[in-house]
């Protein structure tokens, strides 16, 4: 079929579907549809998690020059800090577990210096005496928004090519995809996590033959 034909065909289809239709809604739809019909790479998914860790480790650069400025403040608090400020109030341990997964004794290490610092305050959980509730201290608040605000700056600086409307679907997108393995790894069901290491294992038994 003819680009242009097909393109006729998709208008009308949709202006039926859609009732009131628009150039921008349908020209979205087209896209959308067109990219479900697309094979997946083989490695896209590799590639995508390359960028992210390359953008991750740009951003982290910059973060980390301009915290040598600031004294008793080390990069990995404030990711810290961001996600007790969203929850609150959270436990000790649900926080460690998603930060710094497998890695339980340099995130306990980490907040035990926060504690020091006067960032944060620990409570024992009214409803399992075994866990600690943590939340920020006034002073946390504070050095959070400060950091917030320098650090928003930073982000602007090094994403300021990119197209507004591309920034805002990326932020969505990893969002939705944090949120759910937060959740998953938060009530021990992380299918992924079991994929991981189920790949693993295939790998290391390859590996040795």
């Amino acid at each position: 079929m003819e680009p242009v034909v097909q393109l006729i065909s998709a208008w009308q289809e949709y202006a039926q579907r859609a009732g009131k239709a628009t150039v921008k809604d349908f020209c979205q739809d087209f896209l959308v549809k067109k990219k479900k019909n697309v094979p997946a790479e083989k490695g896209s998914d590799l590639n995508l998690a390359k960028q992210l860790g390359k953008a991750n480790s740009l951003v982290k650069a910059y973060f980390k020059t301009a915290l040598r400025q600031i004294s008793d403040m080390e990069l990995e608090w404030y990711y810290f800090l961001d996600a007790i400020a969203a929850a609150g109030e959270i436990r000790k341990n649900d926080i460690v577990s998603f930060r710094l997964l497998g890695e339980p004794t340099t995130g306990i290490d980490i907040i035990n210096r926060m504690l020091k610092a006067g960032l944060i305050a620990e409570r024992i959980d009214p409803d399992d005496k075994r866990a600690r509730l943590i939340k920020l201290t006034s002073k946390g608040k504070h050095r959070h928004h400060q950091l917030g605000v320098l650090f928003d700056e930073i982000a602007a600086e090094v994403f300021q090519a990119m197209d507004m409307e591309v920034k805002i679907k990326m932020e969505a997108a990893l969002k939705k995809l944090t949120d759910e393995h937060a959740a998953a790894i938060k009530g021990k069901k992380s299918k992924t996590l079991d994929s991981i290491e189920e790949s693993v294992k295939k790998f290391t038994r390859a590996f040795k033959h």
